[in-house]
């Protein structure tokens, strides 16, 4: 496995230089790092513990031209940043920036012997990872047959990442997708990939597969059984927080929801495609019911399952969608949401009328205009059923995609 190479090579230098040493990709995010038997000063101490180097770091090493060297540098020491003096090797392939060695020597002990054999170490590195970058390449298209309809397509997928090592045939997985709520733009799309591949170094079950869409990230993770997705889980929230990392640090739009979705595990690799469709839709309804959470598992999404794959042409969701709530929908916004927020709740007044800090006669007169308006009769169950499947439905289309919206009303206020 490349990683536990890497490690090996980076503990072999440490050992030999005598001094603490730490890989780290393009973008200066943690790969490997040696035991610590010397000084150490809280960059290392960040990069080991947040697997990312603060901005200011960052600036401070890059500004010494560590980006375009080709041959080890030297980087002074920087006390009020908490830095202590370095040398630091470009990591390149075939002139290509793959990452950066970086070894504490604030003392300059380093001499032209030890350089030389750090600079032997960085080309070895970028041999390293060049090849992790194109057995990924390769290991993706496998996966992305793994999780097409044409069953023959997924079997024969499935028996080459067996023969390859790279997962267990038999072994139980679910399908993790992790993506924006938003549409993503090309920029955010490219981030995707860069959180799977975190994910992929940091956290490495025997097994664990991911793979890089435009518009999403794909992880199938080994689970315990099928009734047990808890890795998947921890999968999706660890895959989640890289991406939301990688937006802040790239200045992008920081507030955007980063989501998941969580398929039902499959005990075979080969329906895998199954889960992975799953977690398509659970990843979908996250992001159009915010009240679901960032992660939506599709084993809990209850009538859900059923709404999100309904189909969402015009005509179609138009057909689905009761003629009374399409009124009520397009004339008034504040009614709507007192309706929701009832039905939501169990058509409990109390707990409604808590929840939109109303008065209980505004509630019950927004109710009976609602009633009126619409011609539903909200205490007879079809009539309520119908509302609140089109409400959630109205959600999923779009035609009613924000959260609503409460203005309050004074205590005593008649509506």
């Amino acid at each position: 496995m490349t990683l536990n190479e890497l490690q090996a090579l980076v503990d072999d230098l440490a050992k030999r230089t005598r001094a603490p040493a730490v890989l780290e990709d393009h973008e200066q995010r943690m790969i490997v790092y040696s035991a610590q038997d010397g000084p150490i000063d809280e960059v290392r101490r960040d990069s080991i513990l947040l697997r990312e180097t603060r901005p200011e770091v960052k600036f401070w090493f890059r500004q010494f031209g560590i980006v375009h060297a080709s041959a080890p540098l030297r980087i002074p020491s920087h006390p009020e940043l908490g830095i202590l003096g370095r040398l630091c090797a470009p990591v390149r392939f075939r002139g290509r920036l793959l990452g950066f060695l970086f070894l504490i020597d604030d003392d300059r002990r380093l001499d032209g012997s030890d350089i030389r054999q750090v600079e032997q170490a960085a080309c070895h590195a970028g041999l390293l990872l060049y090849e992790d970058e194109l057995a990924q390449r390769i290991s993706a298209s496998v996966i992305s047959h793994l999780l097409i309809p044409d069953p023959d397509m997924r079997e024969s997928a499935g028996r080459q990442l067996v023969e390859q090592g790279l997962a267990a045939a038999d072994a139980p997985h679910a399908a993790v997708v992790v993506r924006f709520a938003e549409a993503s733009t090309p920029d955010e799309g490219e981030l995707i990939g860069e959180a799977m591949l975190e994910l992929l170094r940091k956290w490495r079950p025997p097994g664990l597969l991911q793979l890089a869409r435009a518009d999403h990230g794909v992880l199938l993770v080994p689970v315990a059984s099928a009734e047990d997705d808890r890795q998947a889980a921890v999968a999706a929230g660890e895959a989640s927080a890289a991406l939301q990392r990688r937006l802040r640090g790239k200045a992008l739009n920081g507030g955007k929801r980063v989501i998941a979705g969580i398929g039902d595990p499959q005990t075979r690799l080969g329906t895998a495609q199954r889960s992975y469709r799953e977690a398509l839709l659970a990843a979908r309804v996250a992001a159009a019911i915010p009240e679901v959470g960032n992660v939506a598992r599709w084993r809990d999404l209850g009538a859900f399952r059923v709404l999100v794959q309904v189909p969402v042409g015009e005509d179609d969701e138009s057909s689905c969608i009761d003629p009374r709530l399409l009124r009520l929908l397009s004339a008034d916004e504040d009614l709507a949401a007192t309706v929701e927020t009832y039905l939501d709740l169990g058509c409990d007044a109390k707990r409604t009328a808590e929840r939109l800090q109303l008065h209980r006669a505004t509630l019950y007169y927004r109710l009976a205009k609602a009633a009126q308006f619409t011609g539903a009769d909200l205490h007879d169950g079809s009539d309520r059923l119908a509302l609140h499947m089109g409400f959630k439905l109205s959600r999923l289309t779009g035609r009613y995609p924000a959260p609503p919206v409460f203005h309050a009303s004074r205590p005593n206020a008649a509506g």
